[in-house]
C-alpha cells in the first residue's frame, strides 16, 4: 500500500477499532471519565450514546482497559438478539460459561450464580451490549433485572448499554419507564471540533510512524477536519483515501487536490465541487465554528 511511500511503519487509518492509537480526544475521556465514575460508583445501569462513527466501541475497548484483569466482562458486540434466551447464551458465551442445551432459566441461574461467586471474590463483573438501539423491549427488561442482581454489599454486574441516539425513543416506552429511571450515568459521544479533528489525523500519522507534517499539507488537513464534521470513522476513511490517491499521483505529500478527490470518491463532497473551492470550504468551516460556538452559548434543554 501507501506506508513505504510514506515512510509509515504501518497503515495509520484502520477500519476497526485501534486501540494502539487510541486518541484523547476531550469529549471522548469525559464520556470515559463519566463511566469510570458510575462503575466506581456501583451504579448498576449506564448509558453511552453517540452517533454513527463516533468511536463508541473504541471507548467500550478502553473502558474495559482501564478496569483492568480484575474485571470480567460480556462484550456483546452483535445486538440482533431475538429473545431473553438467546441474550443469556451470548453472555455466557462471552463469559465461557456453559450454555449448551441448557433451558432458559438454567442458564439464567448458571449466570446469577457465576455473578455472585465473582462479587464474593471481590471482582467485577461489566456487560456490555454494543447497537443497543436494536434491542427490542423484552431483552432491555432482561438487562434492567440482570442489573438489579445484588450482594451483600453491591451490584453483582453493571450493564452499559452502548447505542446510537435512536435508543432514546425506545426507552420513552412505559413497559422501560423502570429501566429508564435507573440510568442514572449518561455519556454523549459527539463530534470533534475542527481542531481536534485535525489533530487526530497528526496523531494517527504519528503512531504509525510517520513526520505528520512531510505526509499531508496544512491545507488538505483543514480540507479533511472540517468536511468529515469530525466524525472519527470518516476522518479515517478520508485520510486514508487522500493517502491513497496522493501515492497514485506520485506525490510525497497529501495536498488539497487529494484531499477533495478523497471526499468526493467517498460521496463526502459533491462532484461539482471544484479543487479551487478549497478557500470556500475553509470560509464554511469558520463559519460552522462560528455557529458552534453560538449554540454552546445558548441554554440546553434538558435531556428527557
Amino acid at each position: 500500500m501507501y506506508e513505504k511511500h510514506f515512510g509509515l511503519r504501518r497503515r495509520p487509518f484502520r477500519p476497526t477499532p485501534d486501540g494502539d492509537s487510541y486518541y484523547p480526544a476531550t469529549g471522548h475521556e469525559l464520556a470515559l471519565d463519566r463511566l469510570l465514575q458510575g462503575i466506581e460508583q456501583d451504579e448498576g445501569h449506564l448509558l453511552l450514546t453517540g452517533d454513527p462513527g463516533s468511536g463508541k466501541t473504541l471507548l467500550c475497548h478502553r473502558l474495559l482497559e482501564r478496569l483492568g484483569a480484575d474485571t470480567a466482562s460480556a462484550f456483546l458486540t452483535n445486538s440482533h438478539l431475538t429473545d431473553r434466551r438467546s441474550l443469556l447464551q451470548s453472555i455466557l458465551f462471552e463469559l465461557t460459561l456453559p450454555y449448551e442445551g441448557a433451558t432458559e432459566q438454567e442458564m439464567r441461574l448458571t449466570l446469577t450464580e457465576f455473578l455472585l461467586q465473582n462479587f464474593q471474590a471481590e471482582k467485577r463483573t461489566l456487560i456490555l451490549v454494543d447497537e443497543a438501539q436494536h434491542l427490542g423491549v423484552d431483552i432491555l427488561e432482561e438487562l434492567r433485572l440482570l442489573g438489579n442482581l445484588e450482594a451483600r454489599h453491591g451490584k453483582a454486574v453493571q450493564i452499559v448499554l452502548v447505542a446510537q441516539p435512536a435508543l432514546m425513543q425506545t426507552l420513552q416506552k412505559s413497559a422501560l419507564t423502570a429501566l429508564r429511571q435507573r440510568l442514572a450515568v449518561r455519556a454523549l459521544l459527539e463530534p470533534l471540533g475542527t481542531e481536534e479533528a485535525a489533530d487526530y489525523i497528526l496523531h494517527h500519522l504519528r503512531m504509525a510512524g510517520g513526520r505528520p507534517e512531510k505526509i499531508i499539507g496544512d491545507e488538505a488537513l483543514a480540507i479533511i477536519a472540517r468536511t468529515t464534521l469530525g466524525v472519527p470513522r470518516l476522518l479515517n476513511q478520508a485520510a486514508h483515501q487522500a493517502l491513497l490517491l496522493a501515492q497514485e499521483m506520485g506525490a510525497t505529500q497529501v495536498d488539497a487536490e487529494a484531499a477533495l478527490e478523497a471526499l468526493t470518491v467517498l460521496g463526502l463532497l459533491p462532484e461539482s465541487v471544484p479543487i479551487e473551492s478549497a478557500e470556500l470550504l475553509e470560509r464554511r468551516g469558520l463559519e460552522d465554528d462560528q455557529e458552534g460556538e453560538r449554540r454552546l452559548k445558548s441554554p440546553r434543554r434538558p435531556a428527557g
